[in-house]
């Protein structure tokens, strides 16, 4: 999720550093081994692990349901993050059993407090006992297991809150590095970008300034491949509206109707309390328009570089969450790759580049016949740890 607080970032004089910066189209021989095939020989899906801070912020329910609908991913393990984890575990749960996807395990993630979230009285009355593909106490022993699981493949892992199940698995499980490829939805490097409730960029984001410890941990593990960002810079502008948003809402596909109603929940919930999305939910009329869907193009990123434009940073989190950008001969910050821009080609004549060519390729899958079946690496895993009992 990636509610937005006011921030700043630290440079090393980051309008030069950025400006220095190649967009990723002139990698050639990088995109040909990362970029439209990523993750994956194209034949084969890709084994992907969910970090989710579900309940708070409902982008996050649409990005699992895009998730869902991608052929591309063999989800392999949905695990949630931060504050009420086995709250967050609920809305999952029943979300997946709604939607015929309940053979995706679940884990329940480091809990950091018993804060809960507007979507959380959604699922309160969900039986975690009976969901069908297990749900595993320790969340972050199966995030574990499912990538050693996969032999040496490398399993994207999507992180969609704050890094805390990342930092403990990193520790306890340090082997792993080298077998994980990372999409974060996070980052805010380029000045000047006015927030919808009036914060102006660079901003720290509720995914790093939640746990900035566990961010830096994270850009500075030894993954497969420097991580990807779904930055601000693009995601505020993922939003579905006018017609594309009428197609959703018409649409009499159980899985969209399941989304629609957790939009509508979170949006009824969030207006009559003082949660941090009450601002947001105020601003919004769910009969013409999603939230923004932040977490959506990272789901998307971890599949393709598809109508994005990727920039190589130099970067590290400082102490509240900010993005640190450096230049290239420091010894400070780590490798990544940040989308800060759409590309100018979309589907058709119609449409505005790449942004409004993902949008409406986002529409089209959720309102697609349903990919849920487990496939690419045999049977729905099991994993050793304990399974919830109550």
């Amino acid at each position: 999720s990636s509610h937005l607080a006011q921030g700043r970032v630290v440079t090393e004089g980051l309008c030069a550093v950025i400006m220095r910066r190649r967009p990723l189209c002139a990698f050639v021989a990088w995109v040909l081994s990362y970029g439209s095939c990523t993750f994956r020989a194209c034949a084969q899906k890709i084994p992907a692990i969910i970090d989710t801070d579900i309940g708070t912020f409902i982008d996050d329910s649409f990005a699992l349901a895009l998730a869902l609908q991608m052929p591309d991913f063999d989800i392999r393990l949905i695990v949630t993050a931060s504050h009420d984890t086995v709250g967050r575990a609920r809305v999952a749960a029943k979300h997946l059993t709604r939607v015929g996807a309940d053979h995706i395990p679940l884990g329940i993630g480091v809990a950091t407090d018993n804060q809960t979230g507007p979507l959380f009285s959604w699922a309160a009355d969900f039986d975690l006992s009976g969901y069908a593909g297990g749900v595993y106490t320790d969340g972050v022993k199966a995030m574990q297991e499912a990538i050693d699981a996969c032999n040496g493949t490398p399993v994207a892992l999507i992180e969609l809150g704050p890094h805390t199940n990342v930092r403990a698995l990193l520790d306890r499980f340090p082997h792993v590095q080298q077998k994980v490829r990372v999409t974060v939805m996070g980052g805010s490097v380029v000045p000047g970008i006015r927030l919808p409730w009036g914060p102006v960029t660079p901003v720290n984001t509720t995914n790093e300034k939640e746990d900035p410890l566990s961010a830096q941990a994270l850009v500075h593990a030894q993954w497969a491949d420097p991580p990807r960002f779904a930055s601000v810079e693009t995601t505020i502008q993922v939003a579905i509206k006018g017609a594309l948003w009428q197609q959703l809402r018409q649409s009499k596909k159980p899985a969209v109707q399941v989304l629609l109603e957790c939009y509508m929940h979170w949006w009824n919930e969030s207006r009559t309390g003082s949660w941090i999305t009450t601002g947001e939910a105020h601003s919004l009329d769910p009969t013409r328009e999603s939230a923004i869907l932040w977490d959506a193009e990272a789901v998307h990123l971890a599949a393709t570089t598809q109508w994005l434009t990727l920039t190589e940073l130099n970067v590290d989190f400082d102490d509240w969450g900010h993005t640190v950008v450096s230049s290239d001969n420091s010894s400070s910050g780590r490798r990544a790759w940040f989308a800060l821009n759409w590309t100018d080609q979309g589907l058709g004549p119609n449409l505005d580049g790449g942004r409004d060519s993902f949008l409406q390729h986002m529409t089209s899958l959720l309102l697609a016949s349903p990919s849920l079946s487990p496939a690419g690496f045999g049977s729905v895993p099991t994993f050793s740890g304990e399974v919830v009992h109550v």
